[in-house]
């Protein structure tokens, strides 16, 4: 297996990956997006709600608030030996505030100062004069196979796609070139070449506007161009390495049942 890195940044990566089947980066792809746990808020305790929001609304709301990742701190509620939370499996955020003001994810104060939202201005709810607004927010670990709340990443990918010139048949009439929504398609000195080729979405738009059968477009049957968005709870290179920790993981757990039968 190979790996090439296109681009990357704390939030976003691009790479191209070789040598695997399509079940094992399928298999990749629905850890990013369900299996790495993340912390989310998994209940409210209202004390006080004069606003105009009924209490399902803003539990629902600061439940979507994205946190910080901390799942190497705190133990999944399942591993936990207590009924409603401890501080080995949650960690509760508090907030009371008085109108008139608009309620921020900002105004939530945690108990752990490792916890805490990421966007500090996304609106839960907005007070009138003299209405208040009291709770305790209790977030604990989750996947998103449980719920969309414990989403770390979003991820895709696609074949390696390639483009292939027949310039024998190719009368240089350039009807192809504007047909490429992504401009990949250029003419130089009287041939026809690709550049990017990555880029391409192979929608063959170009080759069907070839009349002349000179442009094929296929794609390698082993390498896929993967892609992979941070939602800002944990750096892109970091939810990389865990996936792929947890796809080993999974394929000594296999080996063992095997082994075993």
């Amino acid at each position: 297996m190979e790996i090439e890195i296109f681009n990357k940044d704390d939030r976003e990566m691009k790479f191209m990956i070789k040598g695997v089947s399509v079940p094992l980066v399928n298999a990749l792809r629905r850890i990013f997006i369900s299996e790495i746990p993340s912390i989310a808020v998994d209940y409210l305790k209202f004390y006080k709600n004069d606003s105009s929001v009924f209490d399902e609304i803003i539990a629902h709301r600061v439940g979507l608030i994205p946190l910080n990742n901390a799942s190497e701190i705190y133990i999944m509620p399942e591993e936990c030996t207590c009924t409603e939370g401890c501080e080995k499996c949650s960690v509760t955020l508090s907030l009371e505030k008085t109108g008139p003001c608009t309620v921020y994810s900002g105004d939530l104060v945690s108990a752990d100062e490792d916890v805490y939202p990421i966007i500090d201005n996304i609106p839960i709810t907005k007070l009138g004069e003299g209405q208040e607004l009291k709770f305790d927010a209790v977030a604990r670990l989750g996947t998103a196979e449980d719920h969309a709340k414990w989403q770390i990443a979003n991820a895709a990918y696609k074949y390696v796609p390639k483009i292939e010139f027949n310039l024998e048949k190719c009368d240089l009439c350039e009807e192809c070139v504007p047909k490429c929504p992504k401009n990949l398609i250029y003419k130089e000195k009287d041939k026809l070449k690709a550049k990017n080729v990555n880029e391409c979405t192979m929608c063959r738009a170009c080759e069907e506007a070839c009349e002349q059968g000179v442009i094929k477009i296929s794609h390698e049957d082993n390498a896929f161009v993967f892609f992979v968005e941070s939602y800002g709870n944990m750096n892109v290179s970091d939810i990389v390495s865990k996936a792929l920790d947890m796809l080993s993981n999974k394929f000594d757990q296999l080996k063992n049942h095997i082994e075993t039968i």
